[in-house]
């Protein structure tokens, strides 16, 4: 056998990324490009397909081949803001196994505030697009709330499994404190870091009178609910 032959044998021949590797990484890429806008202080409405095609460099014309309108590129570019929102706060919930209820939280919170911090314009976008006129921003939103919100509610319900404490409404629980995470967001937007980290442990109380109450509600409840038996 020549050595031409063996140049072009299988084994020599490294495999390519099939084409739909190379489409997906590409997507990621004008999302990537898109959000560097968005951080740059563009506002995605002003934003056209062009220009962002140009921020990932590549030609205009080949950008239709994944997003056929902004507010295609716009929904895709909110999932994407939120899946990396809901791993980062995947992460930060791992400190809550090996912390008591009480301290995981405040952990959790420390956590929640770095990435308001970090991440301000990715915020900034999912409040704009929330109140998009086109709905599949928000069903895309609720989508993902739901999802972190049940994930926390588990979470919680695993850190006091081998506790000694009270049961708690987790589900319930889970909502009342993201509802006061979205108000505190909402509230500090245009403060600086400091008055954030004050503003913080007012956060932190309120979430630790929703906890222990709850512990305390759910106890009565129990209490009353044997002596009627």
């Amino acid at each position: 056998m020549n050595a031409s032959t063996n140049a072009t044998s299988p084994k020599s021949i490294k495999p390519s990324r099939s084409r739909t590797d190379r489409k997906e990484v590409t997507r990621h890429r004008i999302l990537i490009a898109a959000l560097q806008l968005v951080e740059e202080g563009r506002s995605p409405n002003e934003l056209g397909l062009r220009e962002v095609a140009r921020a990932a460099e590549m030609a205009a014309p080949s950008i239709y081949n994944h997003f056929a309108d902004m507010d295609e590129l716009g929904i895709a570019l909110v999932d994407e803001c939120l899946t990396r929102l809901r791993s980062i706060a995947r992460s930060a919930r791992k400190l809550m196994t090996n912390e008591d209820l009480e301290q995981a939280l405040k952990l959790l919170l420390q956590q929640f505030l770095l990435y308001v911090n970090e991440f301000e314009s990715v915020l900034r976008l999912l409040i704009m697009q929330w109140f998009n006129p086109n709905q599949e921003y928000r069903k895309t939103i609720r989508r993902e709330m739901s999802i972190m919100r049940k994930d926390l509610a588990e979470n919680m319900k695993q850190s006091v499994a081998t506790k000694s404490v009270g049961r708690g409404e987790f589900a319930l629980e889970s909502d009342a404190i993201f509802s006061l995470l979205i108000t505190y967001i909402l509230n500090v937007m245009d403060m600086d870091k400091s008055k954030r980290q004050k503003r913080l442990k007012i956060l932190e109380q309120q979430v630790l009178m929703i906890v222990i109450g709850s512990r305390f509600f759910n106890a009565n409840l129990h209490a009353n609910m044997s002596i009627t038996d």
